[in-house]
């Protein structure tokens, strides 16, 4: 039986309650103590950044009035 390939996870952001690809399409290999790799995470860009800021500031009178209790 042949070995399986590994593949890593890609992480994406979540931004608004979504999972969007970033918008550079860049990623990079996340390295344990080891160097041995776990995952690939997006490489946010600054348009990334803008848009979480945004998306956050837009949220937040939502959230802010709830108790930490469900």
């Amino acid at each position: 039986m042949k070995e399986r390939l590994k593949v890593l996870k890609t992480y994406k952001q979540f931004i608004g309650g979504e999972f969007p690809r970033s918008e550079s399409g860049r990623t990079y290999v996340l390295l344990d103590p080891r160097q041995r790799p776990i995952a690939n995470v997006c490489l946010s860009s600054r348009k990334d950044f803008r848009e979480a800021v945004v998306r956050a500031r837009a949220a937040f009178d939502g959230w802010s009035a709830r108790s930490a209790s469900l």
